[in-house]
């Protein structure tokens, strides 16, 4: 199995680095106390659209730029690095979706408006089914022929989506794949707090908001979501890391940089080790999605277990080898830790997910 960057791999990451080097230098990490965003940051999402860097991973007969998900990996460990204000593993699982419904005019139609950067889709993660988000608040969504009605607690970007993936209740069927338009006066939408400064998030009140029921989602399509939200982890995860080593062979304690300290030392060695393997994880569920292996979701769900435990680790133990300076609200360490939490929240415990990898593996026995 073949680890190794490709060329053009490697010059999407360093593309992508620029880009969003860029973007920083003009908005710090973490933003200002009082003046979190609470929208996503435009300039630099019609940025990614001009390059043709949200079609990633689609196929270019339907309009996209081509590439797998390999290829789509390597930019969201750069997102998951940078920690822009921007949606970016949400509408890249709204834009798998739409490729697996390609056959619906209507599809295809908000699948080039996602990828021009004209249409923010994301989804609504509490609507997904139990075994990939676990806190589902069933019944919260319902379905009405070309309706949709019901009240959502918290959906990323919510002030700014226009489209929303949701799995609504369908009388006594199980729930139902759908895409629903935000619009006024259908949408009433209301700002709530989020633990991840870099992700805001807004409570969404439907009324009859038009809605597209879809079939049910592809094996290989919850294989891919799963893989790039393991691959963004792994971003966040490295930068951690970056920053823990850096800082632990500038400060000096008894005349001596303290990440000479086995104290030290050991623990950041074996982060690095950790999430090297989560990372090697993530690539080979990513050849397994391009190659469309049977095995592919199961390689997805054990890469996204590794990578979320392994970020949990690393930011945690980042944040305490900077000491006193890591809890302080400039520093970017809490920033780091509390996207390592908001994802917790999100896919469940480790427990969780290992259960969940069981039942698929067991499945397959």
């Amino acid at each position: 199995m073949r680890f190794t960057p490709t060329d053009e791999q490697l010059e999407l990451g360093q593309t992508a680095k620029r880009l969003l080097a860029a973007h920083a230098r003009r908005n710090a990490l973490p933003p200002p106390w009082g003046a979190i965003p609470q929208t996503l940051s435009r300039e630099l999402w019609a940025s990614l659209a001009d390059l043709g860097l949200l079609g990633l991973g689609v196929p270019e007969e339907l309009g996209g730029s081509g590439g797998g998900v390999a290829d789509l990996c390597v930019l969201a460990e750069r997102m998951g690095s940078a920690l822009p204000t921007l949606p970016f593993a949400a509408t890249a699982t709204v834009a798998a979706v739409l490729v697996e419904h390609a056959d619906s005019p209507g599809a295809r139609a908000a699948l080039a408006d996602v990828m021009g950067g004209s249409a923010v889709a994301v989804p609504a993660w509490e609507t997904f089914p139990a075994d990939m988000v676990p806190g589902r608040r069933a019944g919260s969504l319902t379905l009405n022929g070309a309706a949709a009605d019901g009240v959502l607690a918290a959906v990323p970007f919510g002030l700014d989506a226009e489209l929303l993936l949701v799995f609504a209740d369908e009388g006594d069927a199980p729930a139902r794949a759908a895409f629903v338009e935000l619009a006024e006066p259908a949408t009433a939408r209301t700002s709530v707090e989020s633990l991840d400064v870099t992700e805001p998030m807004a409570s969404l009140r439907l009324t009859g908001a038009p809605a597209v029921p879809l079939g049910p989602l592809g094996a290989h399509t919850v294989a891919r979501l799963l893989t790039v939200l393991a691959a963004e982890l792994i971003g966040t995860g490295r930068r951690a890391l970056e920053g823990a080593v850096e800082y632990a062979g500038q400060r000096r304690q008894f005349g001596r940089p303290i990440g000479s300290f086995q104290a030290i030392k050991h623990v950041l060695a074996d982060r690095a080790v950790q999430l090297d393997a989560a990372w090697m994880l993530v690539q080979g569920a990513a050849q397994a999605v391009d190659s469309e292996r049977a095995d592919a979701e199961v390689a997805a769900r054990t890469a996204l277990a590794a990578a979320a435990d392994a970020v949990e680790s690393v930011t945690a133990d980042a944040l305490q080898t900077h000491g006193g300076i890591g809890f302080t609200w400039e520093h970017p360490s809490h920033v780091l830790l509390r996207r390592a939490r908001a994802r917790r929240s999100l896919l469940g415990p480790s427990a969780h997910r290992l259960d969940v990898l069981a039942d698929r593996l067991l499945g397959s026995a």
